[in-house]
């Protein structure tokens, strides 16, 4: 069996322990799916004696008008890693640069590829700064970049991811930007209405996180290069998106309130959170997203808490990053606490 190198491996949970944990490694929205969500997908049901969609047609326009672009601009997938393996796919870039650290299914795509690192910093909070446009050279194809950025939950100053865009328009490189957490952060600001400014921009999404349906598969991406969305089509098999990820993509963009009053207790949530586990001498980086990047100097702490039946992510396989780094998502106040009393119950047992 391959390594499984991401969070939410319940399963393997449930293999070892029996029961469910308190899952804090997967950043999923903790108030659960909406109603509206739930019922369309319960109603999709009746129509999977039918193929789906190969166009994604009404999920497209529902997109289309929440993000008030073309619908023809729109290719969805199953679920983002899928549009990124297509991407990868019709692209395929020569040479790429990544951040280090961030989402590992970049670097998975890219394989075959020369890929650069642009390293952050913890004594920067690992924020993208300036000297990154430094490592834009001519030579590059694509640059990839998260948005928050994951693991470190930090988003990039939006004046310079326009100065990004705009290096990679001038030396001729591909930018995808991953904007799948965006919509946790209060006010963050998205490049869609800069699509038609920079044709190579590439914006990635998915309902995933906020609509709390990892299990259902979808994403998509934006761009005003119709050709390159042309091309994903035909890079792999027609009927990638199943008809309830379909009708459950149409419900979740007519969610936009449910999204911003979760973005909003999340702040509210990540303020307590990061306060809380300072105050326990763990070192926490300034994340804007629904996750917290933490230090410590315990590196067994993910083995100690699963066997109090808490998970959080390990982080030290991410590039950049080394054992004693972890990852926690920012959930209910409840489940806050059940973290806080297993760290305490854990710094109790070694003192």
């Amino acid at each position: 069996m391959p390594e499984y190198v991401h969070g939410g491996d319940v399963y393997s949970y449930a293999a070892r322990f029996g029961g469910a944990p308190v899952d804090l490694s997967a950043n999923i929205n903790p108030y659960g799916i909406p109603e509206s969500v739930k019922q369309a997908m319960h109603d999709a049901v009746e129509t999977c004696t039918q193929y789906p969609d190969p166009f994604c047609r009404a999920p497209r326009q529902a997109i289309a008008q929440a993000e008030s672009i073309a619908p023809d601009r729109i290719y969805c997938g199953s679920g983002a890693a899928d549009v990124l393996d297509r991407l990868a796919a019709v692209l395929r870039p020569k040479t790429a640069l990544l951040l280090a650290p961030t989402f590992a299914e970049y670097e998975r795509t890219l394989a075959g590829a020369e890929v650069r690192f642009h390293t952050l910093r913890a004594d920067e909070d690992f924020a993208v700064t300036g000297w990154i446009l430094d490592d834009i050279t001519p030579d590059l194809d694509a640059v990839y970049l998260c948005n928050p950025n994951n693991p470190t939950g930090r988003t990039i100053d939006p004046v310079l991811l326009r100065e990004i865009a705009a290096r990679c328009a001038e030396v001729g490189a591909r930018l995808i930007v991953d904007e799948c957490f965006l919509d946790f952060v209060s006010g963050g600001e998205t490049l869609v209405s800069y699509l038609d400014t920079f044709p190579s921009l590439v914006l990635l999404r998915a309902y995933t996180k906020m609509y709390a349906v990892p299990g259902v598969r979808f994403g998509w991406c934006m761009t005003a290069d119709t050709e390159l969305i042309e091309a994903l089509y035909r890079v792999g098999q027609p009927w990638n998106v199943s008809v309830i990820a379909q009708a459950c993509a149409v419900a979740c963009a007519g969610e936009r309130d449910y999204a911003a009053q979760t973005a909003q207790r999340i702040a509210d949530e990540r303020v307590y959170l990061t306060e809380s586990l300072t105050a326990r001498g763990l070192t926490v980086f300034s994340g804007e997203a629904n996750f917290l990047l933490f230090h410590t100097p315990d590196t067994d702490l993910q083995d100690k808490l699963t066997r109090r039946g808490i998970l959080v992510r390990d982080c030290s396989n991410y590039r950049g990053l080394t054992r004693g780094y972890y990852r926690t998502a920012v959930k209910t106040r409840k489940e806050s606490e059940m973290l806080l009393a297993a760290l305490d119950e854990i710094r109790k047992g070694e003192a």
